[in-house]
């Protein structure tokens, strides 16, 4: 490895945190938005299940005796779709940190190779 191709390594690899870093906001809004929505429209499900207000779950009846245990299970079930956008959104977050982690751990090595070339 020469000096000016380890220097080319170390540019493209900022560039690739800035990047990452930039998108980070953006997957952090996401994820902080489907917390928000799951927990709303679980509350929402909770509350008509309870109330009787909701007699089925995609297309699936729920008996007339609901035990009180099984009411949050079917209404993590009513909200099925907005449990997956914020599993979606968790993993697009926790991707994108261990991305940044990874990119950064390249640099600090590209870095120390370097140093040790520039100095022989």
């Amino acid at each position: 490895m020469d000096v000016v191709n380890v220097a080319k390594q170390i540019d493209a690899r900022i560039k690739k945190l800035e990047e990452l870093t930039g998108k980070l906001d953006a997957a952090g809004d996401r994820k902080a938005n489907a917390i928000a929505d799951y927990d709303l429209a679980f509350a929402i499900a909770m509350a008509k299940i309870a109330f009787g207000k909701v007699n089925q779950i995609e297309g699936e009846q729920l008996p007339d005796n609901r035990p009180a245990t099984v009411l949050t299970k079917y209404a993590a079930g009513a909200c099925h779709k907005e449990k997956c956008e914020l599993e979606i959104a968790t993993n697009l977050y926790k991707s994108l940190l261990t991305k940044i982690e990874t990119t950064s751990a390249t640099l600090n090595a590209k870095q120390s190779i370097y140093r040790h070339l520039s100095h022989t």
